[in-house]
């Protein structure tokens, strides 16, 4: 009989060289050695004294005479506090994984909080899984390469249950705004091209097209696009995917087009829509002189002034709102000047007054609301880069290997996974008011050093290493209870 995968995961390392044997449904664990046997002139195996049995329930289980070798018996030691920091904030998300991936939520949720913990991938999660507590309370997961590799499988050819996942999370009448990101990769599938992506760069690349509420502060549902298709392209059927009703829609610049405003109305939808640097709906007239005069007003935000302009944009409950902000103005024309500098060596006559629409930009909306409100409701978008740098930096989709369209989709879910875990921290600095003070990756990072003890074979005891006070009380006020 074949000794499973998990149990396998559960061989002893403390014994030297050991071997797992099956008998009568029964695993036991043996020595085993090597002597020179002269005759056939090579090393052969020994097989030496059964020094235990594994199960799954209790793991290894050494015998008496397995006992006599592990002498001094030394605790286990496990990575706990990362872990329970991520499932105690993340709400009903495990619950939500059950309703939809009843057989596999168990491996997706794990694997997502190793990524996002440690940013293992390939052959480290095993190792990482087996140094975590996740071990303790999914024993029977084995996690190894192999097992993992089967979940992607099982995973990419799910594409209806991950959307219909996402879309519990999806709250009618919410603030929803989009933006995209480009995922930079050699991977052999259908999705990677080339394509625009703000930098510029001609690397091939796959689009990941996100949603995020405003009120939950969650990334809520994405696609995946080939990376030869913009943003404004796929925003669409984005939507429609996404199942979002009577929801604002809150873009950033490249989703704007007449087609998607058309769309958005008659889908009953609200909006507000950057426009870009260069847009045809802001008349010549108006920037053909920088006087304040041509404004309907100034409100400060944050120290700054910021003009407002509201023109008709001729159709039907369709705002322009022009904005200036003299300090962004300001910035962009040292910018210009310090470009000018390196390329031109501090040529004297290049201008920089030729653009009267540095510090300028506009919106499209057919929200209602006056300049100032607009332009508040717009500035609520969080940092979402930071969301876009933990997916680029840490997780790493884009990869050197080759991969079909379904392994992509799987890795893509189980990243978003980790990004509901990673919000979940967010939400909880936020709505404790201590997202000023603290990261995200401050709250993991302290939770990286609390550790789990108990005794070796079988032992209830548990105790946990030493935490700091002030590491303590910060967790109990996010709501965390350390066990």
């Amino acid at each position: 009989m074949a000794i499973p995968e998990e149990i396998k995961a559960l061989k002893p390392t403390d014994f030297g060289a050991v071997e797992i044997r099956s008998i009568s449904g029964h695993f036991y664990v043996y020595e085993i050695s090597s002597r020179w046997d002269p005759e056939k002139k090579k090393a052969v195996k020994v097989t030496g004294k059964a020094i235990g049995k594994i199960t799954l329930e209790d793991g290894f289980v050494p015998n008496t005479y397995g006992m006599r070798r592990t002498t001094p018996i030394y605790p286990i030691v496990k990575n706990y506090g990362a872990y329970a920091i991520l499932q105690q904030l993340s709400g009903s998300l495990e619950d939500r994984l059950k309703k939809i991936f009843p057989d596999i939520y168990r491996e997706i949720s794990v694997v997502a909080m190793l990524r996002l913990v440690t940013g293992c991938r390939g052959k480290r999660i095993r190792r990482e899984f087996e140094a975590s507590f996740l071990n303790d309370i999914h024993p029977d997961l084995a996690c190894s390469d192999y097992t993992v590799r089967n979940l992607i499988q099982k995973l990419g050819i799910r594409a209806g249950e991950m959307s219909a996942f996402m879309r519990l999370y999806m709250n009618p009448g919410s603030k929803l705004m989009f933006d995209g990101t480009s995922i930079f990769t050699r991977a052999d599938d259908s999705y990677a091209r080339k394509g625009y992506n703000p930098d510029h760069s001609q690397e091939t690349q796959i689009r990941l097209l996100y949603i995020f509420d405003r009120t939950s502060f969650m990334p809520v549902f994405y696609r995946m696009i080939p990376g030869n298709i913009t943003d404004k392209s796929a925003l669409m059927e984005t939507i429609e995917a996404s199942g979002c009703r009577n929801c604002m829609i809150i873009g950033d610049k490249g989703f704007y087009s007449k087609k998607n405003v058309s769309f958005l109305m008659k889908n009953n939808m609200t909006y507000i829509l950057p426009l870009q640097y260069n847009t045809k709906l802001i008349p010549e007239a108006f920037t053909e002189d920088i006087d304040d005069h041509k404004y309907d007003g100034c409100f400060t935000y944050k120290g700054r002034n910021i003009w407002h302009k509201t023109l008709d944009s001729g159709i039907k409950g369709n705002k322009v709102y022009i904005f200036r902000d003299d300090r962004r103005k300001l910035n962009a024309e040292v910018k210009f000047m310090q470009k000018k500098e390196a390329d031109y060596e501090g040529m004297e006559d290049a201008t920089i007054f030729d653009d009267n629409r540095k510090g300028m930009f506009a919106f499209v909306s057919n929200t209602g609301s006056n300049a100032k409100q607009l332009y508040l409701t717009y500035k609520e978008r969080w940092d979402i880069e930071q969301c876009f740098d933990y997916l680029k930096n840490s997780v790493q989709i884009g990869a050197s290997y080759k991969r079909t369209n379904e392994e992509l989709e799987a890795w893509s879910f189980i990243n978003h996974i980790s990004l509901l875990y990673f919000y979940g921290v967010v939400k909880a600095l936020r709505e404790t008011e201590l997202s000023d003070k603290y990261s995200p990756e401050d709250i993991i990072a302290i939770g990286k050093n609390i550790y789990r003890v108990r005794e070796r074979y079988n032992s209830k005891e548990n105790w946990l290493s030493e935490i700091p006070k002030a590491d303590v009380d910060l967790l109990n006020s996010l709501g965390v209870k350390l066990l």
